[in-house]
């Protein structure tokens, strides 16, 4: 006999177009960690393929660390995200990803957030815009300058040159490439 949330999941799968593969991979979770994703479900309208991705992140998380799925998901950034009505569905699925991302590479994440530190560190003017792609894939660092004029595009690569020369820059480029700050 199948319980309520079996039936549920069944349901929604077959609505959904899910493949038996994942439907038979979301039912042998335990009762909590299936509930947990049911209702991440409903409230991202999850297709199957951001499911699959989702389930595969968390599974990784929750082996990881020793939990439940619903322990994962029971996290303050998703509780938070979920529950913000100022946010679309697209935003949502946006951020739990990105949190998910954060928790499987919590080493990462931190050489990112220290780098944005630094960034901020350097104080320059907001039409200079530093950044780094997400999980630093390439090992590059973007510099964007925006400018009205020949004079204020001359004076922003000078703000650039000045800020070449601080240790933050120097630390800046040895996280994106790898390399432990001396």
């Amino acid at each position: 006999m199948l319980s309520m949330i079996d039936q549920s999941i069944i349901e929604h799968a077959k609505e959904r177009g899910f493949h038996r593969q994942t439907v038979e991979r979301w039912l042998r979770l335990s009762f909590r960690d299936q509930e947990a994703l049911f209702q991440l479900t409903q409230t991202l309208k999850l297709g199957e393929n951001h499911f699959r991705d989702l389930l595969d992140w968390l599974e990784e998380i929750a082996l990881r660390d020793g939990v439940g799925l619903c322990e994962v998901l029971k996290g303050e950034s998703f509780v938070n995200t979920l529950s913000d009505p100022r946010l679309g569905r697209n935003d949502k699925l946006k951020r739990v990803k990105e949190e998910l991302r954060r928790l499987r590479f919590p080493r990462l994440s931190r050489i990112e957030d220290e780098i944005r530190r630094k960034i901020r560190d350097l104080k320059l003017k907001p039409q200079i815009q530093m950044s780094v792609p997400p999980g630093l894939e390439g090992g590059f660092l973007t510099v964007q300058l925006k400018a009205t004029s020949f004079q204020e595009l001359k004076h922003q690569l000078q703000e650039v040159e000045e800020a070449l020369e601080r240790e933050e820059m120097r630390e800046i480029f040895a996280l994106v490439q790898g390399r432990t700050i001396e």
